[in-house]
């Protein structure tokens, strides 16, 4: 007998930055890894018709290749209009795959070979909840997405928080049984230490003398607020500035301070010492259906303050503190009860006792659930 064959497709990996691309590409990793051990035959697939001009050459096993028509100038101009790629896409991927169990998918890409059994990723509800925080094309997306779990898609879920919230907005549409909550983790690059003095020198930065924030600059990060809770506490007396680490997206963040400092772009090895030189990681989201840089944050022993809101709660636990979300009297006393010793040193000890979920923890959640899918 075969063993079943997994094809995890990799196409939103050229429209995301940030979080999802971490999520998915270290869950791919741990996952390649661990589906042998399972009886599985695992591989990654790109297909570039679903990103045109976005992204060239992800890494990724497979790639179905586009039709002829579209590498013919002038000519191409007809099939794009008539969207024949797409029409066409399903029955190029089954004669490419035509072992393929498993398909996991996702809202950029909703098409998997005939005979297989798709799954698809949910992060969290905010396109659907929340459209306001998104482009429309993040959006139009999440739209598909939902279509396919209405058709039947089973899901991995990245948070009990957000099964939870998938559950609640299908209204009986999907049996629990058809979720699997990964979960996630900090890659093993995030650990405990000193930080590299070279690199805080690079952005004039000293260990233990600045707050951070780690995000994409979208609405639902709740930056603005963190800045003007900041500038309040500022205003009291407290000395430390706060950095802002992103990857840009809706455009820079505007800010008159002085003592605010923004910086995108940062490799990993970079972030890696710039949480392990804050005095602690600010995290006020409206939303988050994990929250990595939390889990980063911990697993370098660097304090978490995070909001209320979403996933927050469940991921941080009692490792960190969580305040009530948009709440600015809390939040700026708490950042100046950073300038407390004793209450650092607790903080502190809280971060340290952190026990670190794996990657390969949450490979093994999914093998399982696709190893169940192929047997029933």
């Amino acid at each position: 007998m075969s063993k079943p064959s997994v094809i995890f497709d990799k196409s939103i990996l050229a429209h995301s930055v940030g979080g999802i691309t971490r999520y998915l590409s270290s869950l791919a990793d741990a996952v390649s890894a661990t589906a042998g051990k399972s009886g599985m035959e695992f591989s990654t697939i790109d297909v570039p018709a679903s990103h045109p001009g976005a992204q060239d050459g992800l890494s990724a096993d497979i790639s179905l290749e586009d039709p002829f028509y579209l590498k013919i100038p002038f000519l191409r101009r007809i099939p794009i209009r008539n969207d024949w790629e797409f029409k066409s896409r399903r029955r190029r991927l089954t004669a490419l795959l035509p072992n393929c169990s498993i398909y996991h998918t996702s809202g950029v890409q909703p098409v998997y070979p005939i005979g297989s059994r798709p799954v698809v990723t949910v992060y969290d509800m905010t396109a659907i909840e929340n459209p306001q925080w998104h482009t429309p094309e993040t959006v139009h997306y999440a739209k598909r997405e939902m279509k396919l779990i209405e058709g039947g898609a089973s899901v991995i879920s990245i948070s009990k928080w957000t099964a939870n919230r998938l559950t609640k907005y299908m209204g009986g549409r999907i049996d629990r049984s058809r979720i699997c909550v990964a979960g996630g983790a900090a890659d093993d690059l995030f650990t405990k230490g000193a930080a590299d003095r070279k690199v805080l020198d690079k952005y004039l930065l000293t260990e233990d003398s600045y707050l951070l924030h780690v995000g994409n600059y979208v609405p639902r990060k709740n930056i603005p607020f963190i800045i003007d809770v900041h500038e309040r506490a500022c205003a009291d007396g407290f000395k430390l500035p706060l950095v802002l680490v992103g990857a840009g997206r809706w455009g820079k963040i505007e800010t008159r301070a002085d003592n605010v400092k923004v910086l995108e772009n940062i490799t990993d090895s970079d972030l890696l010492n710039l949480y392990k030189g804050a005095r602690a990681l600010l995290f006020p989201s409206e939303c988050e259906g994990l929250g990595l840089p939390a889990l980063e944050a911990l697993a370098c022993g660097t304090p978490v303050i995070a909001s209320d809101a979403g996933a927050l709660a469940e991921t941080v636990g009692m490792d960190g503190v969580i305040l009530p979300v948009g709440d600015s009297d809390t939040w700026r006393k708490e950042i100046m009860h950073l300038e407390d010793v004793e209450y650092m040193s607790t903080l502190r000890d809280r971060a340290s006792g952190h026990q670190r979920p794996r990657w390969g923890d949450a490979a093994e959640r999914v093998c399982t659930f696709y190893r169940e899918m192929t047997n029933e």
